[in-house]
């Protein structure tokens, strides 16, 4: 439509009216059943959403932004002939890179409003006074940087890097010197931060006991030594062997799940891709995507409410230890535990962007068999969203919902599949598949145990298993043996009590001892081997127990 209005000399005449009118016209029908927009005033700059009247007011008395040339927060797309209009690629950029510092800000703060929540007045001026911080360039005259951009770039060759905040103090001031005069760089890593920090949904620091024993929240929250092990939950001078309160000797950082869950359903273009899978189901019975394989449909049959909506999160869970400092020394093990969102399309599922760091466990030592102490807030969240789920908001349909997860499995590598699952990995039962029908044969010179019922997943007919010095000197006859379903799984496990922690120096020396004193090796009696080390903590899960055991092993 005609935007000559926007720059007549006076706001009193006619067409200047008529125009704000016919501008308010094409809002009401883009926002379609929302009761207020965003205001493109000059004080406003479309940063607040108010009421139609209100904007009509603000309009006239105050005059529209004339740099909001392309109403694109009220129903405007680019145009064919804008973008090729001379000198006006520039413009376009920059009102691009506006809007998305806008949205930017937006998820951050104002997302509530969509929803038909009123933002409260000091969350309105601290959202202005980011946007403006997100659109102020580095330098006047900078087309390539804003201050938001810039600190961005900068905080993440910090981290990628290893500075120290001494070292990065440092080089910032050196940046600061060799820019023009007025940039708008912060002066310190405090700052960067402060600039940061409406960007972080938060953490929460879990002390926990040095022997993986228990996490010091809910009824042991206000403990100061672990009530099993006694080891205190503060830092411990060597020397003096002064307790030094208020400094932990171990931390847990979790990250929550749900309010990362409900800020993705916000924004209109992600809720299309977390549904992307309802409609790209493979046609030729071939797996592209989780969708097209059994588990899916297993969920579907099994629990087809939730399976109705396909707003509903199918996840995964994938943990394992690395070294944070660099090497390849073994001494320090840290696991990350990350859930991967199966309803985006393939090529974003497993994007680093989409993965999402939920838990943190500090080593030195792997966490082993006791890591369910640390996943139970993963599994109090995961409970949550399958019992009563919880109200979130769908930008792309404008209505709130309620909104439920699945944990369909676990990734992993098989020592770490023996943590998360209980079961025994190596031995005598080192194969979860088998089972109790392992073949397992024990090398008498090697000292170690040899897996050589391998042949009887082949086909009945395969020559291989005709073969006797090729492998263990007999034919093979038996044929594959049936995975356990995740029932029988529980069954096995639900009377095992769980006895968690490391044991200590002193109690293993006395253990030994008594063994030592009480054994006969003449009448000693073998013990039967168990499967099962534990009862998986995700057994906590009420879908769980009746869904198949599904293994995956990169």
């Amino acid at each position: 439509m005609d935007k000559e209005w926007m720059h007549l000399p006076s706001r009193l005449v006619p067409e200047y009216e008529e125009g704000v009118q016919k501008f308010l016209a094409q809002a009401r029908n883009y926002a379609k059943t929302r009761e207020t927009i965003l205001c493109p005033c000059k004080r406003c700059q479309n940063k607040k959403y108010m009421k139609f009247d209100q904007v009509y007011e603000h309009l006239i008395m105050k005059g529209i932004d004339p740099s909001y040339t392309v109403w694109v927060f009220h129903g405007e797309t680019y145009t064919s002939q804008f973008q090729s209009e001379g000198g006006s690629r520039r413009v376009q950029e920059e009102e691009g890179g506006s809007r998305e510092a806008y949205h930017l800000y937006r998820d951050a703060f104002v997302a509530e409003e969509e929803a038909g929540h009123i933002m409260s007045e000091t969350k309105d001026y601290e959202f202005v006074d980011l946007l403006e911080d997100a659109e102020t360039p580095l330098f006047p005259g900078c087309t390539t940087y804003t201050k938001l951009s810039a600190v961005v770039t900068l905080y993440n060759y910090k981290s990628t890097n290893g500075h120290t905040d001494t070292s990065f103090n440092e080089l910032l001031k050196i940046l600061g010197g060799m820019l023009p005069e007025k940039n708008t760089l912060p002066e310190n890593v405090y700052s960067m931060r402060k600039l940061l920090k409406p960007f972080d949904l938060g953490y929460e620091k879990i002390h926990a006991c040095p022997n993986d024993c228990c996490l010091f929240r809910k009824e042991l929250k206000d403990f100061d030594s672990c009530p099993k092990c006694g080891s205190s939950r503060w830092k411990v001078d060597k020397i003096t062997t002064k307790v030094r309160k208020g400094v932990p000797e171990k931390v847990l950082r979790y990250f929550p799940m749900i309010p990362r869950l409900k800020r993705m359903f916000k924004i209109e273009e992600k809720v299309e891709d977390l549904i992307w899978h309802s409609k790209h189901k493979s046609q030729d019975y071939m797996m592209y995507h989780p969708v097209d394989s059994v588990a899916w449909d297993t969920i579907n049959h099994k629990w087809p409410a939730f399976a109705s909506d396909p707003r509903n999160l199918r996840l995964g869970l994938a943990t394992d230890g690395f070294n944070p400092f660099g090497d390849l020394s073994s001494r320090y093990s840290c696991w990350p535990v990350i859930l991967v969102n199966y309803n985006l399309p393939p090529l974003m599922c497993m994007a680093k962007e989409n993965l999402m760091l939920t838990l943190l466990i500090p080593g030195p030592k792997q966490p082993g068999n006791d890591i369910d102490v640390y996943l139970e807030p993963l599994v109090e969240e995961l409970k949550e969203l399958w019992d009563i789920g919880v109200e979130a908001y769908d930008a792309l349909s404008k209505s709130m919902f309620n909104l439920k997860a699945i944990l369909m499995w676990t990734i992993n590598d098989f020592p770490a599949y023996g943590n998360l699952a209980g079961c025994v990995t190596k031995g005598k039962f080192g194969c979860p598949i088998c089972g109790k029908d392992i073949c397992s044969m024990w090398l008498k010179y090697s000292r170690k145990f040899a897996y050589l019922g391998h042949r009887r997943f082949l086909a009945p007919d395969h020559p291989f298993r005709e073969k006797k010095k090729w492998f263990n000197g007999k034919k093979e006859r038996k044929g594959k043996p049936r995975p356990l379903t995740g029932l029988e799984i529980f069954n096995a496990v639900k009377d095992i009590e769980n006895n968690w922690g490391k044991k200590q120096k002193g109690e293993i020396s006395n253990t030994a001892k008594k063994k030592r004193k009480n054994q006969d090796n003449s009448k000693k009696v073998q013990q039967p081997v168990q499967m099962w080390k534990k009862k998986s903590i995700f057994f906590n899960l009420p879908y769980w127990s009746v869904s198949y055991l599904t293994i995956y092993i990169p």
